[in-house]
């Protein structure tokens, strides 16, 4: 069974879907798949809302995969006990799109199964979402712009989840223009040199010359900038949400490898 690290984006989008359900319907289907359904079943004062949400956070990636994989098998037959059935297909969607940017997307037929979620590319089993890790380390960081980033970071799933994909690349290049600029004014201070703030390559090469990034990384950050901009034209074989979901895929490695760098480069 396939083992789902998802986001907590993606937990959270999960727990409105679950909640178009009746509590019996849904404290069922959680118990089955070994959830924590105490809170969910009996009131015991707690809204229902934040019992489930405890109940999913709680869960193991094995519980919450084997758990998504029958919703994604039976959402015609669920369907049909929804009313009015918008609301369900809005919640699936949204459920849908999250977990593509978490890197599953949902296969009508792949490999001779149907109405799966399936990885997009290899996942390292166990390893928490990129995201999610990224979040951690600018809370950590101490840098200046950080609420700002994690802000734009949410632009950008927002923009991706109504279609909006330029949108979607547009948000993830400035959150990581945002966040090395913040780190370069951060060391300014302590390594001689200058830049102008409104340039990316200026501020690149300024992390480099400070001895902080190396010429094969400066490289790095100078091809996925490219990448994200306007004017980068979608590759044969990838839809424009393909491409969307990618380029924010790389810019997201890209910022938490420069969070986590400057983290313990100040340990």
């Amino acid at each position: 069974m396939l083992q789902m690290n998802l986001s907590y984006r993606s937990k959270l989008s999960l727990c409105q879907f679950l909640l178009l359900f009746q509590r019996d319907e849904l404290a069922l289907l959680l118990c089955k798949h070994g959830f924590s359904t105490d809170d969910v079943e009996y009131h015991q004062g707690q809204p229902l809302a934040a019992a489930l949400r405890e109940s999913v956070l709680q869960a193991s990636a094995r519980q919450v995969g084997e758990l998504i994989q029958e919703l994604a098998r039976t959402n015609g037959s669920m369907r049909t006990n929804i009313s009015p059935r918008y609301r369900f297909d809005e919640r699936w969607d949204d459920l849908r799109l999250c977990l593509e940017l978490d890197g599953y997307k949902f296969a009508v037929r792949e490999h001779e199964l149907k109405d799966r979620f399936v990885p997009i590319e290899p996942m390292v089993e166990g390893a928490e979402p990129v995201e999610d890790d990224l979040v951690k380390e600018l809370r950590i960081s101490g840098l200046a712009k950080a609420e700002d980033i994690l802000s734009v970071l949410d632009g950008s799933a927002d923009a991706f989840r109504r279609g909006d994909h330029n949108g979607c690349l547009n948000n993830a290049r400035v959150a990581i223009q945002t966040l090395a600029t913040a780190i370069a004014n951060a060391r300014v201070a302590t390594h001689p040199g200058s830049f102008d703030a409104t340039k990316w390559g200026q501020v690149i090469a300024f992390l480099r010359t400070s001895s902080f990034i190396t010429k094969q990384q400066e490289e790095g950050l100078a091809g996925v900038f490219s990448f994200v901009s306007p004017g980068s034209h979608t590759p044969i074989g990838f839809s424009e949400q393909e491409f969307a979901r990618l380029g924010r895929a790389i810019v997201l490695s890209f910022c938490y490898f420069l969070a986590k760098h400057w983290n313990a480069s100040n340990s």
